[in-house]
């Protein structure tokens, strides 16, 4: 059976009527075909209008025409029954805004806080109100859009929204070109209005002209597209899952919201406007979280935190201790799922606690609906809660001998979806920071053991498996060392357990009979101990955490609660789960609906505006099906606000009990349990209670007292949104976003919107940006007159503006309107200036090229007559010192020329002299004669004439070869001077390096002539003798020295030289002391007479030689390095003739070898 809690849309709204009787009066007006399409008329407007001294439009007028009451309609009979019984009984509409009132008696913490009192009549009539279906609720006209031609979205066959222009119509089917060129043909119900340019990626969309659903999608994916991950929907935040790290947090960025530096959507302006209004208007506030797994609201329930942490940062303790709570909630309730790494399987609420002076002094969490059945059963690849594995992982040896842990593989509620690890993520390193944050909350290390030897006993129970004993399927425990653990663990006996979890006790009189369970009833009981275990160690954890960050007694009451629920869910196979989750869902969006409305009717009444009340969606119906009695049936189905959602009632009974068996409580109250006493004592006092009361109306409770508790703070929410569903970052997927938008409510704001006012502008923004639209000059011009103006000047409708005390609201799609005349104002503006510029331009360029043309033949006559006078100068001055070759050439060649031209002209003379002397003997007439002699001397005359000219020109240019020939002798001379000075310097080391070798040489022959009398005196005397110190002055020491001072590294010698030494030692070869010595004295002086023709050979080459053309240093060094080395030689060669000569002595003395010392 199927049932539906959501009304239908009817076959004609009233707003559609009440469109198509504007559109027929519309059409009878001249100007009705340029004019956008106009919606439905308000009531007449209560807003201040200008004071009498201010300019009104003649037609500033508001219309007045008659509302429609709307119908809803409802599938439910039962529920449409009742809902028409109670509208009779009440005398409300419910779904219309102002006629709901809370109870007043909010004590009762149980009760349904929108619960509706006919205390207050509902005054006037109701405006249209708009259903939920598809057809009004983006109901656009596209009529202007078609006769303009311009932009549209068009739904594609696949559903898809596409952006193309309109080519041409014919009847309801419209050519489409769309951006990527392909052009399709869709019907005109098929198209949405496009806005313009100027507002792509706003990051309100609010400031959208038109409010439809491709445009939404559009704008957030153009966002997120830039890393812009946060929008605003007016009061709603909606942050897109980025699934990578975007550096839009940390101290900086907080520092800049912190200090007003920024003002974009982000998290940390949400958590700032509720930290200032709750220090301003001194009421709590609340910031709530929604959307479906992988969102990130864990995430961005962290940086609500982190930002609050920073700005009451007056304990610093406090706040890092209530960042630290949370690692332990996400490591005891957060588990791997289908759709996210890091899910939250239960709801909670993070109350801070201010001081008067804005600092932090305290917290309190409160959690709903745990999923228990993580605990015990797990879908494929999917994980149980992240303790589990962070223990089997972390824990250190002495603890894993203490409570006999395993690998997680070993257990069975762990290894049963096949999944034990998480990409990128480290088990055991993540439970030693879970360790230090236990710490930090000052949960001491005996109670931290306590805590995990009852989540062993967890993992040790789900490997504890029964027998089949009967053939009625009865069975008992076998025994094995999970039964033992899992007894051990639990302080209880291992007879007493399997006892426990395989028979049932059953009361008969004052007797108790155990009758044996069968194989799946057993099973069952075995799980839900081990729920009921983990569902007390996680309450008995809240319970420590909050008396860590518990609210001194210095506490104001002003808090900021931060929601982080689970948001709607509909999956293939929906249970008893997702049942409670979309009905905490609808009571939210109860909530959230009911508080945009209250936003936006104060904001109209604080500006003086009257606008239309618009139903909005209200799902009391929907609530009330929830909370009644289930008919009965396998299935049923739920149209939620968001959706649609089939529910398989198998198991609904079973977990709304969630029974605990009286003999779980007797065993673990009677045992020595090592649970922490806050969870034992509540197994006695409250378990009983506990289990006669249901999931359902627990949690019913629960939310009850949640919504009491919300209503009486001022709530900011964030809408969290996965942009995809494999969790890749820069993927978008239009139809899985659009699905969210709708479920989390952000379509419902904007569909709200899109029936007031969403274009909303101060006077002095809407003055400024169109004010220079008006031509008019005996205006008024404070913003509010120039307003009105600009308004009149466009001939907007009275229905489609209102002018407030401090805004001018325009109805959607007007702005529009306002930039197109805007932008071509601009246009006309520009072509005007182009013209202007263009003639200034022009006239100040023929002006510069005037001034530069009188500027530059300035500079040209003043630059020649420099020059003309600097080469008369120089002529004056170079012509008396010396005539060149170049100059005797040129004079040389003028005699020549002139000799020529004398020779010739004396002999075309000749020439004529003789014909003339011939033409007097001839005896021709004298009349011919005559004519001949006058002719040919004019001839001549002009050959003449044009010989001279051409030896003029000749002249001319001989002239100016000789100013430049004149030119490059002076550089030339210039340059010999320098080679001259470099010659001087040249020669001057020359003459250096030339006495330095003749002290050497000097040197080395006393030395030779010393070795040489000696060498004579041990022949002839025969005897050894004494020689005197004083014929040897250590000339070889002298050598040395003057050798290391006179020394000039990196000098070489030419190599044309180089062959003469080993000619030269090949002497070395001959016998005796004697010959070696004469040997060295004939190489000394050969080897000098050498070394004399090189040096002067070195002067005369470059004597002979420019100085550009050899490297002379380059020959100085060379035969510098040549008398090195061959001096080096001689002496090793010296010395051991000094050897050889020692060798030969007969005895002598040695005062008489004084001077071989060296």
């Amino acid at each position: 059976m199927m049932l539906s809690a959501s009304p239908a849309a009817v076959t004609r709204s009233s707003l559609e009527e009440m469109l198509d009787s504007l559109r027929r009066r519309d059409e009878g007006l001249e100007k009705s075909k340029d004019l956008p399409p106009a919606l439905p008329a308000r009531p007449p407007s209560r807003a201040r209008l200008p004071s009498a001294r201010h300019s009104l439009p003649t037609d500033f007028k508001v219309s007045s025409h008659g509302q429609v009451e709307g119908k809803v309609e409802t599938r439910a009979s039962k529920v449409k029954g009742d809902t028409k019984r109670k509208e009779k009984e009440l005398g409300y509409k419910p779904g219309s805004f102002g006629s709901k009132k809370i109870r007043k008696d909010q004590n009762c913490v149980d009760c349904n806080p929108y619960v509706e009192e006919n205390n207050e009549k509902v005054n006037g009539p109701i405006a249209g109100s708009v259903t939920r279906g598809k057809e009004s609720g983006w109901d656009d006209n596209i009529g202007y859009f078609i006769k303009k031609r311009l932009s549209v979205w068009c739904r594609l066959p696949n559903g898809k929204w596409d952006l193309g222009k309109i080519e041409e119509t014919l009847g309801d089917e419209a050519t489409i070109s769309l951006l990527s060129g392909t052009v399709v043909k869709v019907s005109t119900a098929e198209l949405l209005p496009a806005n313009p340019d100027i507002l792509e990626g706003v990051d309100d969309l609010m400031q959208l002209s038109y409010l439809n659903e491709p445009s939404v999608l559009h704008n957030i994916k153009h966002r997120y597209a830039q890393d812009l991950i946060y929008s605003k929907a007016g009061p709603v935040l909606i942050a897109v899952n980025p699934f990578k790290e975007i550096p839009i947090y940390g101290n900086e960025i907080l520092t800049s919201y912190k200090q007003k530096a920024k003002d974009s959507p982000h998290v940390y302006a949400i958590a700032d406007a509720a930290y200032n209004e709750m220090m301003r208007d001194e009421k709590n506030q609340s910031i709530i979280l929604s959307g479906e797994s992988g969102a990130g609201k864990t995430e961005t329930a962290k940086y609500v935190m982190q930002y609050l942490a920073a700005l009451g940062c007056g304990n610093d303790s406090m706040g890092y201790e209530i960042l630290q709570t949370n690692f332990i909630l996400q490591a005891f309730g957060n588990a791997k799922t289908s759709r996210n790494n890091n899910s939250s399987r239960f709801g909670k609420l993070i109350e801070i606690h201010f001081t008067a002076s804005g600092k932090i002094h305290g917290a309190k969490i409160q959690t709903f609906l745990l999923e228990k059945s993580r605990v015990v059963q797990l879908a494929n690849d999917e994980r149980s809660y992240h303790i589990f594995y962070q223990l089997c992982a972390g824990a250190p040896s002495t603890l894993r001998d203490r409570l006999n842990l395993r690998m997680a593989s070993e257990y069975k509620y762990l290894n049963q979806s096949e999944c034990l690890v998480v990409d990128g993520v480290d088990d055991g390193m993540e439970f030693h920071k879970l360790v230090d944050a236990l710490d930090v909350v000052q949960i001491c290390k005996e109670d931290q053991e306590q805590a995990f030897a009852m989540l062993a006993a967890v993992l040790w129970l789900g490997n504890i498996s029964f027998q089949v004993i009967d053939n009625e399927n009865h069975v008992e425990v076998f025994t094995n060392e999970a039964v033992e653990n899992a007894a051990r663990l639990i302080n209880c006996r291992a007879q007493d357990l399997m006892l426990a979890l395989s028979t049932h006790k059953i009361q008969a009189g004052n007797d108790f009979i155990a009758k044996k369970l069968t194989m799946q009833k057993a099973i069952d009981r075995r799980d839900a101990l081990a729920k009921f275990i983990y569902t007390r160690l996680f309450e008995w954890l809240v319970v420590q955490i909050n008396k860590s960050v518990k609210v001194g007694e210095l506490s104001t009451g002003r808090s900021i609660s931060i929601l982080d629920i689970y948001g709607f869910e509909s999956f293939k196979n929906n249970s008893f789960e997702q049942f409670c989750i979309n009905y905490a869902n609808e009571r939210l969006q109860q909530h959230f609906n009911r508080h945009l409305f209250k936003l936006e009717q104060e904001e109209y009444e604080e500006d003086g505006i009257d606008w239309t009340k618009v139903d909005f969606e209200d799902n009391q119906e929907c609530l009330n099906l929830f909370e009644k009695k289930p008919l009965g049936g396998r299935a049923f189905g739920v149209c939620h606000y968001a959706g649609e959602v089939a529910y398989d009632t198998n198991g609904f009974l079973e977990k709304n009990r969630d029974p605990m068996h009286s003999e779980f409580i007797h065993l673990l109250s009677s045992s020595g349990c090592q649970l922490p006493k806050p969870a034992s004592l509540s197994c006695q006092s409250g378990g009983l209670e506990s289990s006669m009361q249901s999931v359902a109306t627990k949690f019913k409770s629960q939310l009850f007292k949640l919504m009491h508790q919300l209503e009486k703070t001022t709530p900011h929410f964030i809408r969290c949104i996965k942009p995809n569903a494999k969790q890749f970052p820069g993927l978008y997927e239009d139809d899985l976003v659009s699905q969210q938008l709708q479920c989390c409510g952000v379509l419902e704001v904007v569909r709200i919107s899109r029936y007031g006012y969403p274009t909303r502008m101060t006077h002095q923004e809407f003055a400024g940006r169109y004010g220079f639209l008006l031509k008019e000059t005996n205006l008024s011009w404070d913003p509010l007159s120039m307003s009105v103006a600009i308004l009149k000047k466009i001939n907007f409708l009275p229905d489609m503006y209102e002018v407030g005390c401090t805004k001018v609201y325009l109805r959607m799609g007007q702005i529009e309107r306002l930039e197109e005349q805007r932008k071509q104002f601009l246009l006309d503006i520009v072509e005007v200036q182009k013209y202007f510029r263009g003639g200034q331009a022009h006239r100040h360029f023929r002006e510069l090229k005037q001034g530069a043309v009188i500027l530059q033949s300035c500079i040209r006559g003043e630059n020649m007559r420099r020059k003309y006078n600097h080469m008369i100068k120089r002529r004056t001055t170079n012509a008396p010192l010396a005539v060149d070759d170049q100059l005797v050439a040129a004079l040389y060649l003028q005699s020549v020329i002139r000799g020529w031209l004398a020779r010739k002209q004396f002999n075309n003379m000749h020439k004529m002299k003789q014909l003339t002397h011939e033409n007097s003997n001839s005896k021709r007439k004298p009349g011919k004669k005559i004519l001949e002699v006058k002719v040919i001397p004019q001839e001549q005359v002009d050959i003449q004439g044009s010989i001279l000219a051409e030896l003029q020109k000749r002249v001319v240019k001989a002239e100016v070869t000789v100013a430049q020939k004149e030119e490059e002798n002076g550089a030339l001379k210039n340059q010999l001077q320098q080679n001259e000075k470099r010659w001087l310097d040249y020669e001057a080391k020359m003459k250096a390096m030339e006495e330095m070798w003749q002290m050497q040489m000097a040197s080395l022959q006393m030395s030779l002539a010393a070795a040489r009398r000696g060498l004579a005196a041990d022949n002839t005397a025969g005897q050894p003798g004494k020689l005197d110190s004083s014929t040897s002055p250590h000339f070889y020491d002298s050598e040395d020295y003057v050798s290391t001072e006179s020394r000039t590294p990196g000098w070489n010698t030419p190599n044309i030289f180089a062959n003469t030494l080993p000619d030269l030692r090949a002497v070395r070869e001959n016998n005796g002391p004697v010959h070696a010595v004469s040997n060295l004295t004939t190489e000394f002086e050969l080897q000098k007479q050498n070394f004399d023709d090189d040096v002067k050979a070195l002067v005369e080459v470059r004597a002979g030689q420019s100085a550009s053309n050899m490297n002379s240093d380059e020959e100085l060094r060379r035969l510098k390095l040549k008398f090195d080395t061959w001096k080096k030689d001689y002496k090793v060669r010296l010395r051991e003739t000094k050897a050889r000569l020692h060798k030969l002595g007969h005895g002598e003395d040695r005062n008489r070898r004084k001077w071989w010392r060296r």
